[in-house]
């Protein structure tokens, strides 16, 4: 069974993404760009990674402050977000939801174990 541990109003930042998850403060712009981050967008730091077909992670980071500016999961064919979440708190999720749950889930591990994010924990809504 997938559990998300639904969050409280207080956990979320105004674009409805988790404010546990921090940038690691041992980083730097050119230690998050040798990870893998890219700077196309001059103010962004941004990494992303498939999940799915055609889906998805993303995160989103200001290249002066390393604060995070967006933790998303998108559809590409659709260009907008996938939200697995709410298909896993409503009790019936899709295969799919399921699966991308368990990548996001791997990529952050990775990213926490990798020392470029904190405040991370299996289950949360992110």
């Amino acid at each position: 069974m997938i559990l998300i541990t639904k969050p409280l109003k207080e956990e979320l930042t105004s674009k409805g993404f988790t404010n546990r998850i921090k940038i690691s403060t041992a980083q730097t712009k050119q230690s998050l760009l040798n990870y893998g981050f890219t700077n196309h967008n001059k103010p962004t730091l941004y990494y992303v990674e498939s999940v799915d077909r055609n889906t998805t992670f993303n995160l989103s980071v200001c290249l002066n402050t390393l604060e995070i500016r967006d933790i998303d999961v998108l559809n590409e064919d659709w260009l907008q977000s996938y939200d697995y979440q709410s298909e896993i708190l409503s009790g019936k999720p899709s295969g799919k939801a399921r699966n991308v749950y368990n990548k996001v889930n791997n990529i952050l591990l990775k990213l926490q174990n990798d020392s470029i994010i904190t405040g991370f924990d299996r289950g949360m809504y992110v």
